[in-house]
């Protein structure tokens, strides 16, 4: 009987030793995290000259065995020079993708080269979500900061890499181009008479009674060149005249003119009945306000950037557009990147978030019907990574461990109580036996 007891106790010790090295093992395993850190090599970034932005990413938990990042920086700055064979991207957006890291540290580094271009504040940091996964392809939790860099110089400076025969590299003035022509120019309402051409400077266009502001979408056929719109706001009645002013970058301007005519309510009213359009169409602002870029037509939409928990619609790949002479973050499909429809995440005036489906040609705004991120979080969201968690996740899930080992350990020690006392009473029991038959 002693011998089973005693197997019993071992087998029941045993039990919750394993369990409680499977639960350690398992809070271990989710605390995996991972920090991305940016700094700088150089105290001073000057125009015209080549600088290091150095990316480390860095965990304590684990070696790193893999990288998907996304790194935004400022294109009227900085210049993307080279990064390696794992980065790519320029015009503002790099990709860092390093699938498989051989090194055995838990720590990477990645150098990006840039030129500064131009002066002024600017930073690098990242740009939506980023992916860091450990030598056994789990994820990590990931956590990141931003480097600032102040790039002195004086406005105006243009400069060319060179690179001498001894493969020093240098820079000189570059010299300024005189281009001053735009190779497309739409308008946000009526049409252009004549269709636009570079050569032409002479246009006339007919507005409805509802447009008080016109907005231009366009392309300089140098990148450089600086554009400017007078009289396309505050239209009145009648006749008004707009001009598009191509500056180039030495400075000589070319000037397109544009005839605007606002009809009157009546006239409006006449042409609706005509064409059976609707007198009350919706027009289109795009402002950028206070460092916030709204959308406005009845309703006013707060342009945003998608939160961590968001998913964007499959299909659709994150890129810059110029929408009425703004900057605008918009998602495109990655099949046709010159689609004339755009997805926004936008802010209503409710302070509700969604995707928002605009029709460059159409100009019409509605919520976004395709792949609604409710339906993508059905499918794809069940397989997400159960390992990726955030810190009040981790909080939580700590507590929850500690509670089931104090409770584990609890009924050890009850068991071993009960067991002990049964011990007990068995020698008891059998020395009184054993005294009782001496007796005898």
């Amino acid at each position: 009987i002693k011998m089973k007891v005693m197997k019993k106790v071992v087998c029941i010790m045993f039990f919750a030793f394993v369990v409680q090295m499977f639960l350690l093992n398992s809070v271990k395993t989710q605390a995996a995290s991972a920090m991305i850190q940016f700094s700088l090599n150089e105290q001073k970034v000057k125009v015209g000259k080549e600088f290091t932005v150095i990316m480390e990413i860095t965990s304590s938990d684990s070696v790193i065995g893999g990288a998907d990042v996304y790194v935004s920086y400022d294109s009227t700055r900085m210049q993307f020079v080279s990064g390696g064979k794992y980065v790519s991207g320029n015009a503002g957006l790099l990709h860092v993708e390093a699938k498989e890291l051989s090194s055995e540290n838990a720590n990477v580094k990645f150098s990006l080269q840039f030129m500064a271009i131009a002066p002024g504040n600017c930073a690098v940091n990242i740009s939506d979500k980023a992916t860091v996964t450990g030598s056994d392809g789990t994820k990590m939790s990931t956590s990141s900061n931003r480097v600032s860099i102040n790039i002195k110089g004086k406005a105006g400076e243009i400069y060319n890499t060179e690179t001498t025969v001894d493969g020093t590299t240098s820079t000189i003035p570059a010299e300024l181009s005189d281009d001053n022509e735009l190779v497309s120019l739409k308008v946000s309402d009526g049409i252009l008479d004549p269709v636009f051409s570079p050569d032409v400077k002479k246009y006339s266009l007919t507005v409805d009674n509802t447009v008080d502001n016109l907005y231009f979408s366009y392309i300089a056929s140098d990148s450089n060149a600086v554009v400017r719109f007078v009289g396309n706001e505050g239209l009145v009645e009648g006749k008004n005249k707009v001009k598009v002013v191509v500056k180039a970058q030495n400075g000589n301007e070319r000037t397109y003119s544009i005839k605007v005519k606002k009809e009157s309510y009546a006239e409006t009213q006449e042409n609706d009945k005509a064409t059976g359009g609707d007198s009350d169409s919706v027009q289109f602002e795009v402002k950028n306000e206070n460092g916030k870029v709204v959308l406005k037509n009845r309703y006013s939409f707060e342009i945003i950037n998608v939160d961590e928990s968001v998913k964007v619609p499959a299909g659709y790949t994150k890129t810059s557009v110029l929408l009425y002479g703004v900057n605008v973050t918009a998602y495109t499909a990655s099949s046709n990147l010159d689609s004339d429809y755009l997805i926004m995440y936008c802010k209503n005036e409710e302070g509700e978030t969604d995707f928002y489906q605009f029709d460059r040609n159409e100009k019409t705004l509605q919520r976004y019907t395709g792949d609604l991120v409710e339906r993508i979080n059905q499918t794809e969201g069940t397989q997400v990574d159960k390992s990726v968690m955030t810190a009040k996740e981790y909080k939580s899930n700590i507590s929850q461990m500690a509670v089931i080992l104090a409770i584990l350990v609890g009924v050890c020690v009850m068991l071993l109580t009960i067991i002990m006392s049964m011990l007990l009473k068995q020698v008891k029991a059998k020395s009184k036996r054993i005294e009782d038959e001496l007796d005898f």
